[in-house]
């Protein structure tokens, strides 16, 4: 059910009460609506909820210390459990990056030795996890091209920390989501078209020797990190959390089996 759609708890508690059918499988609880006898999922809801506002501030306060560095980030937005305001403690808090042309290696670096220091500092700070980050070029054709379903759920149930207007005109580039999540799209698009933000800063050219720098050390490391996680997935018998590593000069992500199946899921469902 989209949200806002009742001004106050008693008026959803009401609505409730007053449907025969409803009233005898669902209830309110703290204004989450859940089946009857499972009222302690709505209790859990609002602490993961109150935890991923916590986060959010986290992220915020991560991105503000990094783009000191790198001014040439030209999105951030928050994926995952915290986006969807379902944060546990154990989940990592996932950032999805878009970078200019040239910068993404750069970017990385920074941002995982930037996040690897907040750790050390405090041993409280989640796992920052930089899942995917790439180009504005790759990201624009993305956007444009997909045409997947669950693509267009998690980009537009991404938080936008920093980056509304890309983010506006990406959005605007991709009709087609339209036809999938037409109220979701209208109502995000609609957000990200009133927001205000600061221009970006300009990019050092050193930037491009960084970069391929970066690319240097990074790549092998990441690759043969996701060849050693893997195994130790598969000792697990996690078999399903196993992932491959995408590496290019314009991109960087870890996509899992899991997430495949979700993706062909989504296919069928909307075909």
């Amino acid at each position: 059910m989209p949200g806002n759609r009742f001004p106050t708890r008693g008026v959803l508690k009401q609505f409730l009460t007053t449907d025969d059918r409803l009233s005898r499988l669902l209830t309110e609880v703290q204004g989450e609506i859940t089946l009857r006898g499972k009222e302690d999922l709505a209790e859990s809801r609002q602490s993961q909820r109150i935890l991923a506002h916590a986060r959010l501030a986290q992220a915020d306060e991560f991105l503000r210390t990094l783009g000191r560095f790198c001014p040439w980030i030209e999105l951030a937005g928050i994926s995952g459990s915290t986006a969807y305001t379902g944060a546990k403690a154990e989940d990592d808090l996932d950032f999805f990056l878009v970078a200019e042309r040239r910068r993404l290696w750069i970017s990385l670096l920074l941002a995982m030795a930037t996040a690897r220091l907040l750790r050390l500092r405090s041993s409280s700070s989640p796992v920052y996890c930089f899942n995917r980050i790439v180009e504005r070029a790759d990201c624009e054709q993305t956007f444009r091209t997909t045409r997947e379903p669950l693509f267009a759920r998690e980009a537009l149930n991404l938080v936008i920390l920093r980056g509304s207007r890309l983010y506006s005109h990406l959005l605007a580039s991709a009709r087609w989501m339209e036809t999938v999540f037409p109220e979701l799209y209208a109502m995000r698009l609609r957000e990200a078209g009133a927001a205000d933000e600061a221009t970006m800063g300009r990019s050092p050219a050193a930037g491009t020797v960084a970069n391929a720098a970066a690319f240097l050390v990074l790549g092998p490391y990441l690759w043969l990190a996701g060849i050693v996680r893997n195994a130790g997935l598969r000792r697990a018998r996690r078999d399903k959390e196993c992932f491959r590593t995408v590496i290019r000069p314009d991109r960087y992500a870890t996509e899992s089996i899991l997430y495949d199946e979700l993706r062909e899921g989504y296919r069928k469902a909307f075909e």
